[in-house]
């Protein structure tokens, strides 16, 4: 009779790197001169950046170019983005509210609801 012995599995280790680094987003109206840059690094998840497109698509902004990047265990992706007029993301409030809703990135359920009453705030 053989003894199969199966790794432990502890699924609180699992989300460690996602809590130890939580996706940062850094909103840049100076680089370039006709949109407003939304970078976004972080621990490479299945499906976050999805989300992140999501958040931006949500908010009616129009993401116009983005650069993808992945290194397997990492990623960064910058996104081109203007409002429907054409013009850079000027609003403060909604400047928090993407850098915010970055950190809910990982609760996809709870960042709609978020997305919800901003629309119905604005």
């Amino acid at each position: 009779m053989e003894i199969a012995y199966k790794p432990y599995f502890d699924p609180e280790f699992e989300s460690l790197i996602e809590r130890i680094h939580p996706p940062r987003v850094c909103i840049d109206n100076e680089t370039c001169q006709d949109c407003t840059l939304v970078k976004v690094d972080s621990a490479n998840k299945h499906g976050i950046l999805l989300e992140m497109v999501q958040v931006l698509t949500d908010l009616d902004l129009v993401i116009s170019k983005s650069y993808i990047c992945s290194d397997g265990g990492w990623f960064m992706d910058v996104f081109h983005v203007t409002d429907q007029l054409g013009n850079k993301i000027t609003d403060e409030s909604l400047i928090l509210y993407i850098q915010q809703a970055s950190l809910s990135l990982s609760l996809s359920l709870s960042l709609y609801i978020y997305i919800y009453i901003y629309k119905i705030l604005i």
